[in-house]
């Protein structure tokens, strides 16, 4: 044991410490500090707590009184060497000796060997090193040993019996351990002691194991890999489910590192200038390709952890989220040290016997070895083929193929696209048809014959090593020894073998001991993979060991080596299919396939029908889809004015489907309501309450540029998270009587933050996916909440005393004036929303349920409403701070002047040139269309979507369409209404011109320096569909108008704005 223990004379108290104080000296320790005094004798208990603790309150200034204690201990004192002892001895601790990372710049990326990963001992783990042995042999061995195919046939051959996974396990899951194994051992053909990859887990069967392969791998452009390509060719020899595998991790990398590009965190990226010279792109390149390697191996970490081994513990069977992530920080306290992080590995010859899964092999995956194998053979059945004729068949099969990745152009009967990349419905077709397929189980006699050459080489091979017995190798795991051949296996019938071939117990060898010994029962939770009990504990000390000895995932797996963005990326999410990550690797991959709750994304590792059992248990069914995948149609993207003044005019808008409503199974065409007439007095009412909200919000949140000049008035605000949220949240709770907390409200719910917050949410999950079905589950999943929470306020509001639905109309009369101390103004904003509910209860026939969750009802609307009228406004805002920097001192003097036409007209202009955006709607008869010259036929019931971005620069409509003009047609302007519709867009263009003009009229107004002064986003364009098309860097699907913001702290994308700040005179 290490830390303290207790003394037999010690009556209980603490006696024998780290910093060595002696268990007899310790009570004249105590009595020669309460001798100097009550303070001194506090000090050492103060210490002793903080020793236990781990932790110390630096408020508590426990150092400087324990100098001040020792200061006052005699010269030769021995209790004053105990405590001074004690003291160095947790100073020293508090550091790693030696340390474990450093700022060196041969050690801020993975090599391509392995090297390196500990700093201190370079080629710890590097590819092209010997192998560990874990446990010695000791046991006197049978110098006739059972001849390796006799074993085979007596103790492994599965015949023609199949075993099924007893807990359901896909073949997907053992494709994801092959990848695992090939990552780690590679043993040489040339010299068996040798492994030619490295220890650690970094995907190298993709990147490559050494700097030639990994080169071979790389585009070096834009940091992209070779489109689905892996460098590996032993996967090859696999069934192609793995090799899929490796392109979803290809296709993932490529996606990673153009975000990377679009996002620059912090000029991390910035692109070389035309005029730079090679090194400057070299560098480039290499930052976005090995930045993007640690964010892909990060994922695939995670998958390891959340996904394969709560799997292997059938964690995914109960409603809990815990798993087994070694890479936890453990604190230093005075009875532990905490176990080393980021020290390097060495895998072993004993956990290269230990990874020999074929008992698991499908049945439709050992059809397809068959096949191979006899292909290879020239047609002659392997059953018949002599060793040396498969040895010499496997040896042509790898000489065969391409050392170039991108020149091996077939994948499990795929050929290579002229654009590098394998058709997209084949691969998805594989993956699906290996989730479907159940895989073996493992045990005694479940290896499928054709294996059998290659499990006579694992025996030779494990003798050739010479490596510890079963016995041994279970006495190193902590494990007790079998000591009867029925406690290895107690099938009668392979008891008996076994003793008819081993002297006893302890003589039966590691491999194939570790195949044979009886397997666990499914135990839910505790059991999920069902391999024997050696196996089993073994593999979990070894994940342990890979990811919490690796410094790139423990020391330096950090958000700033990965960026913010990065880091969270790859990150599990315990609010989502229990913390599981594979669903981000296959939503990247596939985008266009899977929907966003795909139980085949989201539980992969587990046959469908099983995950139905599991999932009915859990009463999580109705979270998740259970069809197949399929491609999804993507919508007719319309980028020319004509064409989409057509298409507005015979389509109608594709009603919002929120998470928490049945999914549609017929379009409908969403119901209409009377366009609200708004009065001068609201419209005087709009403009004052807009002008004083902002006004308070400026004078709230804005802080004093401090400078050198005394005249410097100048103040700086963060005008997008400050103050248009806010404001527009306000607006909407005065219009919908939405129960926010304020002043004069304080008994309200919400404060302006959390609303905001939660009305974010709702759009998202009702609005186009800027950031692809990766995150659709997330956000829909958790809109679902806040919407019920919100909704139920609001169907609260309107129901009458009695809790019935009844005289609503005269119930939204006295809503007007719910709290006291309304404004006048807000009173006659309130008139709004009266008019609103009054003509959505009277389309949805007085249903409370649609009129309050219905995708054109309140809270998807007030939700859509807000958010809209911050994105608008940012973007307008951003144009004229930007691109349109020479039109802000007119559009200043036309606030002044009081020219509300002309402001209107520099709100649509700025909108039209700096706002993005995308209608989508449904066809209500066929269209015949001719978009840029080119005819295309549209059906009726087709989606499309009209590009408002590309629109608003159509030059045939828009003369000088990069100006800013103010004799444009107001007609010509086909921006959608804000708000889903519920203000209409009198009312929504009043809302913006009000808080455009307190905005825009303010004196001296200007970006703040630096990135904080930016709209951080990237301009409508491409979207991501699942690989790099060419040499840009993103696919090349056009976009469709939508523009991508990130969050404030840039770890995640957003459909709004959230940051941007400005200065102004005042």
């Amino acid at each position: 044991m290490t830390g303290c223990q207790e003394s037999p004379q010690s009556s209980g108290r603490i006696s024998s410490c780290p910093w060595k104080l002696e268990p007899e000296a310790t009570p004249d320790i105590i009595g020669a500090i309460k001798s100097l005094g009550f303070k001194d004798y506090e000090t050492l208990l103060a210490f002793l707590n903080a020793a236990v603790q781990g932790a110390v309150d630096e408020n508590e200034l426990l150092l400087e009184r324990l100098i001040q204690l020792l200061s006052k201990l005699p010269t030769i004192s021995k209790e004053r060497k105990q405590i001074t002892d004690g003291l160095l001895t947790q100073l020293w601790n508090s550091l790693d000796h030696p340390p474990a990372t450093s700022l060196g710049q041969e050690f801020r990326y993975r090599s391509a060997d392995g090297s390196g990963n500990n700093i201190n001992h370079p080629e710890l783990g590097a590819a092209n090193r010997p192998y560990a042995r874990t446990v010695p042999p000791l046991t006197f061995q049978n110098p006739s040993q059972p001849d390796p195919s006799t074993i085979f046939d007596m103790l492994m051959a599965r015949g023609d019996t199949f075993q099924p996974h007893p807990q359901g396990i896909s073949s997907v899951m053992f494709y994801l351990a092959t990848l695992i194994i090939h990552d780690c051992f590679q043993t040489s053909f040339s010299d068996y002691n040798i492994n030619q990859t490295s220890s650690y887990l970094d995907l190298s069967p993709s990147y490559g194991r050494n700097e030639v392969k990994q080169k071979a791998m790389r585009t070096f452009q834009n940091g992209l890999l070779k489109p689905d390509c892996f460098s590996s060719k032993r996967i090859l020899g696999f069934p192609p489910g793995c090799g899929v595998f490796l392109v979803m991790f290809n296709r993932y990398h490529n996606y990673v590192v153009t975000q990377l590009a679009k996002t620059n965190e912090n000029g991390r990226f910035n692109k070389p200038g035309t005029e730079a010279g090679s090194a400057a792109w070299e560098k480039y390149d290499n930052d976005l390709f090995q930045t993007g390697r640690l964010i892909t191996c990060g994922l695939y970490a995670n998958i390891i952890l959340h996904d394969y081994t709560r799997s292997i513990l059938a964690l995914n069977h109960v409603d809990t989220t815990w798993s087994l992530d070694p890479r936890t920080k453990s604190g230093k306290n005075m009875f532990s040290q905490p176990s080393p992080r980021g020290v390097g590995n060495q895998v072993s010859v004993e956990f290269n016997l230990l990874y020999r899964w074929h008992s698991t092999v499908s049945q439709r995956d050992e059809k397809w070895t068959i096949d191979e194998l006899t292909r290879l053979l020239d047609g002659k059945d392997p059953d018949e083929a002599a060793l040396p004729e498969v040895l010499r068949a496997l040896a042509k099969f790898d000489r065969d193929i391409p050392s170039e990745p991108e020149n091996r152009n077939t994948l499990g009967g795929l050929v290579r696209q002229a654009d590098g990349t394998f058709e997209v419905d084949g691969l998805v077709k594989i993956l699906t048809e290996s989730i479907e397929d159940i895989a073996g189980s493992f045990g005694a006699n479940r290896v499928p014959n054709v294996f059998k050459t290659v499990e006579i080489l694992g025996i030779k091979q494990a003798r050739y090593w010479n490596v510890a017995t079963l016995n041994e190798f279970r006495a190193f795991m902590g494990l007790t020894k079998h000591t009867t051949f029925e406690d290895i296996n107690p099938d009668p019938v392979v008891a008996k073998k076994l003793r008819d071939l081993y002297d006893s117990p302890d003589s039966v060898e590691m491999y194939p001991g570790l195949v044979i010994e009886k397997a666990k029962p499914p135990i839910s939770p505790g059991s999920g993979l069902c391999t024997n009990y050696t196996t089993s504990k073994a593999i979990l000390s070894d994940a342990v060991s890979l990811i919490r000895g690796d410094r790139f995932y423990t020391l330096d797996y950090t958000p700033k080596n990965l960026t913010n963005w990065g880091y969270n990326e790859p990150n599990s999410d315990n609010k989502i299919s229990q913390g599981h990550v594979m669903h981000k690797l296959i939503f990247r991959a596939f985008p266009n396939h899977f929907q966003h709750n795909s139980i085949y994304a989201h539980y992969p590792f587990v046959i469908p029908a099983k995950n139905k059992q599991i999932h009915d248990n859990l009463g999580t069914s109705p979270n998740y889809t259970w069809d197949e995948p399929q491609r999804h149609a993507s919508p007719v993207v319309i980028r020319f004015y004509q064409v989409a003044k057509t298409i507005l005019a015979n389509s109608i808008p594709v009603s919002s489907n929120p998470p928490w409503n049945s999914p549609q199974t017929t379009p409908s065409p969403p119901p209409t309501t009377t366009p609200i007439a708004l009065t001068e007095s609201q419209s005087a009412s709009l403009n004052r309450f807009c002008q004083e909200k902002i006004t308070y919000h400026l004078q709230k949140s804005s802080i004093p540029i401090v400078s050198s000049s005394l005249a410097d008035t100048r103040s700086e605000v963060d005008i997008i998270r400050d103050v248009l949220s806010p404001v527009a949240t306000q607006l909407y709770a005065t219009i919908f009587n939405l129960p926010l907390k304020t002043l004069q409200n304080p008994h309200g719910v919400y404060s302006e933050y959390e609303l905001f917050t939660v009305l974010a949410a709702i759009a998202g999950s009702v609005s186009p996916d800027v950031d692809g079905r990766a995150s659709e589950f997330r956000v829909r999943q958790t809109a679902k909440g806040m919407a019920g929470k919100l909704g139920g306020l609001v169907v609260k509001e309107l129901k009458d005393e009695k809790g019935v639905v009844g005289g609503l109309l005269g119930r939204v009369e006295g809503l007007v004036h719910r709290h006291v101390g309304a404004t006048e103004d807000e009173v006659e904003i309130g008139k709004l929303g009266k008019g609103v509910l009054e003509g959505v209860l009277r389309r949805e026939g007085g249903d409370l349920e649609k009129v309050v969750y219905g995708g054109e009802g309140v809270v998807v609307g007030v939700a859509l409403g807000v958010v809209e009228l911050v994105r608008v406004l940012g973007e307008i805002l951003d144009f004229y701070l930007g691109e349109g920097r020479g039109y802000l001192g007119d559009v200043g003097r036309a606030v002044k002047a009081g020219d509300e036409e002309e402001v209107v007209m520099y709100l649509l202009e700025g909108w039209r040139l700096g706002g993005s955006g995308a209608v989508l709607r449904r066809l209500k008869g066929d269209v015949v269309v001719a978009p840029g010259g080119a005819t295309a036929n549209l059906k009726a019931g087709e989606r499309v979507v009209v590009d408002l971005t590309a629109v608003g620069r159509d030059g045939g409509v828009f003369p000088d369409p990069e100006k800013v003009r103010l004799d444009r047609d107001l007609e010509s302007y086909l921006l959608h209404n804000i708000g889903g519709g519920l203000l209409g867009s009198g009312v929504s263009r009043v809302i913006l011109a009000a808080m455009f003009k307190a905005v825009v009229g303010l004196e001296g107004l200007q970006r703040a320096d630096g990135t904080r002064g930016q709209l951080k986003g990237s301009q409508a364009g491409p979207s991501w569909d699942g690989q790099i098309r060419g040499e840009i860097g993103e696919s090349q699907n056009g976009g469709n108008g939508l523009r991508t913001y990130m969050t404030a702290d840039q770890r995640a994308f957003s459909p709004i704005p959230s940051t941007m700040r400005v200065r102004y005179e005042g």
